[in-house]
């Protein structure tokens, strides 16, 4: 049997590296640890592509690019979405007695091991990047959940279509027509959400929308103006745009509410990051370790990251101490000032089954960390360098989301599994 070639051996036969990159890396790896590859990518001599195709090669795996429609459904169900990020392992294609697993390292015995043990199938692995899988990760289960099996969907009221749009915190939704067809569209995560609408949706309009758009459009073919949608009360500040021709019509709203001037003060993750979340949170697996970067930082946006992450209509509350600022625009409860006070009051708020709780207390985490968590099966929790990750991780918390400010008033977002 051949001997398997080293990583280096591979880049360098195909001119990637030389003998002097390998012998800098050699001594990056003594003085840094880990692994031969990562001290390749730590001095710049390969990059993350190059590297993975490499080890691709070194173990005698196809390197993919699969495609989210190639995807076999079948297969991707065999894990949740929660397994398959905290992994970075997807099944992508199921025979009767092989599984197809696509990976981000050939050495990833744990969750192959996993996987083999629960389908009683033989694992074929196939590589590919981290950020890859993750994307066909966000696509494929995302798809899924909003598949409705065999069916195109049903025709829907215009005030639904508007309340999934903005529950959604979609930046714009809108009305298309064409002839008899009408239709509502609405983005949510990245992707664009479709729905016919019926029959009586004009109707609808000039009621939702204020003032009505029959009175501002008149016989205009283009119109612009600033209004409001009123959902049963609740008052969403709105721009609208109509566009028509002899065709059909379109029309665009822009939510212009408090939720602009948040994301204007607190910048939201990258649209991977944001889906992610997203599916954490539909799995019902949504429990979030919060490290910010200043400290200060996570006092300031924890409040709000139900909203930025979410959408406004998933019930949240914010807790905190009465020594700490009470969150503006965002529902708090402020505990009592002795700890010993705190399991009762926890217990009586837990009565309210809030959707979301964001934690920002003080002291020994061991002492309240659990009694907060039963409040809400989505919770994100402020941490700081003085508690063990340990605790959070028996607590159940499986995430950890990390926020960093940059220059110009940006914010670094990152989202990995919490490893105890």
């Amino acid at each position: 049997m051949a001997e398997r070639r080293t990583i280096g051996q591979i880049l360098m036969s195909f001119g990637r590296i030389t003998e002097e990159d390998v012998e800098k890396a050699l001594e990056h790896q003594q003085e840094a640890g880990g692994y031969f590859g990562e001290s390749l990518l730590a001095l710049g001599f390969v990059t993350p592509e190059e590297l993975e195709w490499g080890l691709a090669s070194q173990f005698d795996l196809p390197y993919v690019f699969p495609d989210p429609d190639s995807i076999d459904p079948e297969a991707a169900a065999l894990v949740s979405p929660e397994w398959a990020l905290a992994n970075l392992t997807l099944p992508i294609m199921k025979t009767e007695r092989v599984l197809t697993v696509v990976v981000d390292s050939p050495i990833k015995t744990q969750a192959v091991d996993v996987l083999q043990a629960r389908t009683d199938l033989t694992i074929e692995l196939a590589l590919a990047s981290s950020s890859r899988i993750r994307e066909l990760i966000r696509q494929v289960y995302a798809r899924a959940a909003a598949q409705d099996p065999g069916e195109r969907p049903s025709p829907a009221s215009l005030s639904e279509v508007f309340s999934m749009a903005l529950d959604a915190t979609s930046k714009r939704f809108g009305i298309s027509t064409r002839g008899h067809r009408a239709w509502a569209w609405y983005e949510d995560g990245g992707r664009t959400c479709r729905r016919p609408l019926e029959g009586l949706w004009n109707s609808e309009l000039q009621e939702l929308v204020s003032p009505a758009p029959n009175d501002e459009i008149g016989d205009a073919l283009r119109a612009t103006w600033s209004g409001h949608v009123n959902r049963d009360g609740m008052i969403t500040p709105i721009e609208v745009q109509f566009l028509a021709d002899e065709s059909g019509s379109e029309y665009l709203f822009r939510p212009i509410e408090a939720f602009a001037q948040l994301q204007e003060r607190f910048p939201p993750p990258a649209a991977g990051i944001l889906s992610e979340i997203r599916l954490l949170a539909r799995s019902g697996s949504a429990r979030f370790l919060v490290v910010t970067d200043p400290v200060e930082l996570g006092h300031d946006i924890l409040p709000h990251l139900p909203t930025l992450m979410l959408d406004s209509s998933w019930r949240s509350i914010y807790l905190t101490d009465p020594e700490s600022r009470a969150a503006n625009h965002a529902f708090s409860v402020e505990l009592p000032m002795s700890e010993d006070d705190w399991a009762a009051e926890l217990d009586s708020i837990r009565g309210f089954h809030f959707d979301v709780v964001t934690v920002d207390l003080p002291g020994d985490p061991e002492k309240w960390l659990q009694s907060a968590l039963d409040i809400a099966a989505i919770a994100f929790v402020r941490w700081t360098g003085e508690a063990e990750t340990r605790i959070a991780h028996e607590a159940g918390i499986r995430w950890e989301l990390k926020i960093e400010a940059q220059e110009g008033d940006r914010l670094e977002w990152s989202l990995e599994p919490l490893h105890g």
